[in-house]
């Protein structure tokens, strides 16, 4: 039992006792009772250890999207020996299929390390898409990756479709379509993706130092058209360049081919990024003598 009541009003003393047998509130110094017919507003029942408590209590976690049934169901009791489980035959089809689906979302998203918070944003919007019924018809792997694909640009988490198709059951193609799909029918306007972001991570796969993945940012950042440049599908092309560029400038030099496979894009596409790039930032990097960590800046 708890109050707000700290000191004695008669004497001051600050030794006030509940007591919750006779439900009153007293001064162990004075006597005098300060309040009385206090209502206790814990739980009626006890509990001696956690175990105990956790089956004896009657609230449970938050609600969650990712659940089904939005974790308010009531669990089936434990049935004693000798009478049967009531099995219920006749689920609803439209649930079965949302169970599936966010089971789905729940082991890309671990597949792919994603937070919690990007998880119930793809189960919000996989119900509004329910609830819109853009569902019939169409594949749940492929609306589930694009789905994912579209809540990490919102929220600024660098995935490419690339990494989301690998992970999914669905492949590269059928996840664009379904993407252009969700774009349009659920009117979802997505700004175009921050290379910038996908810089640290693979600087850090590549091995690179904090200055060089520093020089990298700014050289995203130093581009006035990268926004032009990176819409579409790819901007790891643009970040491989920056990537690329930067470790010429810092002396920690990385092939075309090395970068290629760290991010998953081609040397080509690599080759043709750095040239605008430097072509955009009038920048003129020596790819002859790089090895040697020699670059030239205008």
């Amino acid at each position: 039992m708890t109050t707000r009541i700290r000191n004695c009003p008669g004497c001051g003393s600050k030794n006030v006792v509940s007591d919750s047998k006779h439900a009153e509130l007293y001064c162990a110094d004075c006597g005098m009772v300060i309040a009385e017919n206090l209502v206790d507003t814990g739980p009626e029942w006890r509990a001696f250890d956690a175990e105990q408590a956790c089956k004896r209590t009657r609230t449970g976690p938050g609600m969650s999207y990712r659940i089904h049934d939005k974790g308010l169901s009531t669990p089936t009791p434990i049935m004693p020996p000798g009478i049967r489980r009531v099995r219920w035959a006749n689920i609803d089809s439209n649930e079965k299929t949302l169970t599936f689906a966010l089971v789905e979302i729940d082991r890309m998203a671990c597949a792919l390390k994603l937070p919690v918070n990007i998880r119930e944003a793809a189960s919000v919007m996989y119900r509004r898409a329910t609830k819109e019924k853009l569902i019939k018809g169409r594949s749940i792997e492929e609306l589930v990756s694009a789905m994912l694909y579209i809540v990490c640009r919102q929220y600024g988490v660098p995935r490419t479709l690339k990494e989301i198709a690998e992970v999914s059951r669905s492949p590269l193609k059928k996840i664009r379509r379904a993407y252009i799909f969700l774009l349009r029918n659920l009117d979802i306007k997505l700004a175009p993706a921050d290379p910038s972001l996908f810089i640290p991570r693979f600087c850090s796969e590549l091995g690179l130092s904090p200055a060089t993945r520093e020089r990298a940012i700014e050289i995203i950042r130093g581009d006035k058209n990268v926004e032009m440049a990176t819409r579409g599908w790819g901007p790891i092309g643009t970040a491989a360049a920056a990537i690329y560029i930067a470790s010429i400038l810092g002396g920690e030099y990385r092939t075309e081919k090395e970068i290629a496979r760290a991010m998953g894009t081609t040397e080509i596409t690599i080759r043709k990024r750095y040239k605008e790039l430097e072509k955009r930032l009038n920048l003129k990097v020596d790819v002859t003598s790089s090895r040697k960590g020699i670059c030239a800046i205008e």
